[in-house]
Parts: C-alpha cells; sequence; structure tokens
C-alpha cells in the first residue's frame, strides 16, 4: 500500500507542475532578467590588478626561513605604513576616502618565494596603477626595516579587460532559482486553494433512510 501511495503522490505532483508550468516558466524568465539587467546596470563592475613580488633570500637561507619571510613581507604590505606612502605617492590628500586596506589582498603559495599583491578598483587602470604604486613602495620602504634579504618585481600590473564582479552569469542563474522557488510557491498555492473550495461545495453524502415494513 505504501508503494501505491508514492506512486498516487508523485502522480499528483507531476498533475500540479503540469498546470502551473506556464507560472513557473515566466517567473524563472523574468527572475533571471532581473538578475542579468541589475548586474549589467545598477551594479558597477569591479576590476582587478595584481602584481608578483618574487622574495630573494640569502645564499644559505633555509626554507622555513623563507617561508616566514614571505609572511612578514605580507604583513608588511597590509601595514597602515606602506598604504599611507603609497597615498602619498599617489598625490591623495584625504587618505580616509583611500579605502585601500578593503581592496587589498596579499597572498602566495605554500613553500613559494612569490607574492601576489592584488587591488581591486571601479577603474581598471586604477587598479593596475595602484598594484604597481605599491610595489615600489615596497622596495623602497622594505630595507629600512630587513636588509638580510631583498625583493624584485617579477611581474608588474596590468590594467585588467574584464570585471571580476558582478558575476552576470552567476547572478542570472540565482535569480533563474529564486524565480522557479517563487514559481512553485503560487503553484502549490493555487491548487490548495482550489482543493480547499472544492472540499468546501462538495455536498456531505447521507445514508439512505432503511424502510421499515408496515404492520398490517
Amino acid at each position: 500500500m505504501s508503494s501505491i501511495h508514492q506512486k498516487k503522490t508523485f502522480g499528483d505532483h507531476l498533475t500540479t507542475l503540469k498546470k502551473g508550468w506556464w507560472i513557473l516558466c515566466i517567473l524563472a524568465i523574468l527572475f533571471a532578467g532581473a538578475g542579468y539587467a541589475v548586474s549589467t546596470y545598477v551594479i558597477p563592475p569591479t576590476y582587478e590588478a595584481t602584481a608578483y613580488i618574487l622574495v630573494v633570500p640569502q645564499q644559505d637561507a633555509e626554507a622555513t626561513a623563507t617561508t616566514t619571510l614571505v609572511s612578514t613581507y605580507q604583513d608588511i604590505l597590509r601595514s597602515p605604513e606602506v598604504i599611507d606612502q603609497v597615498a602619498q605617492k599617489m598625490d591623495v590628500t584625504d587618505k580616509r576616502i583611500f579605502d585601500l586596506t578593503d581592496r587589498l589582498t596579499v597572498s602566495s603559495n605554500l613553500d613559494s618565494q612569490v607574492i601576489a599583491l592584488s587591488i581591486t578598483d571601479r577603474s581598471a587602470e586604477q587598479a593596475a596603477i595602484q598594484a604597481n604604486t605599491m610595489t615600489e613602495v615596497f622596495q623602497d620602504y622594505l630595507p629600512q626595516l630587513i636588509k638580510t634579504s631583498s625583493t624584485e618585481v617579477f611581474s608588474t600590473a596590468r590594467i585588467p579587460t574584464k570585471p571580476v564582479s558582478p558575476n552576470i552569469l552567476m547572478n542570472t542563474a540565482i535569480g533563474g532559482i529564486l524565480g522557479l522557488l517563487f514559481g512553485l510557491l503560487i503553484v502549490y498555492s493555487r491548487a490548495l486553494g482550489k482543493k480547499s473550495v472544492a472540499e468546501e461545495t462538495k455536498e456531505p453524502a447521507y445514508p439512505q433512510a432503511v424502510s421499515r415494513p408496515s404492520r398490517s
């Protein structure tokens, strides 16, 4: 009996979806279009430029010491002193609006001597300029702190051609999925509403009166 009930339940779901397929399609298209429109015309694009710095340790330095240097340089790049000097070199008068800390990413792979310095900005050109300026400031500032090693710019930041955000394809897909979910809610709400109305308007069945034989 449980298998029959499951088949019947699946059939009921399939019937409900067939009756409301047009609602699902319309809402999925509308929400996907809204996601595409917002990503294309409302959300401003953000670009990311990356410069690569090579850490050159002493010849007799151990691998653990090199790894420690890379971590130290990452912290120095994130320091307010370096960011302030970048702002000064770029002639930024109000350092409060130069929110480079929130747009800066410094990373490196495990056991690697290369540091990736990435900066995001709404201007592709400014993102590259800020990344390259930070590498210049870092190379000038580093000898004042650490004299046991040196750094070289492995690759300067290039002007990006494509934004890293918003992700138009992903936002469009998310909009379509939300449209389908909202459509399912409407379809099943309509089906339950019609079922409730049908049950309320259905006449109750009364048992027929049993005729009794008459006494003579």
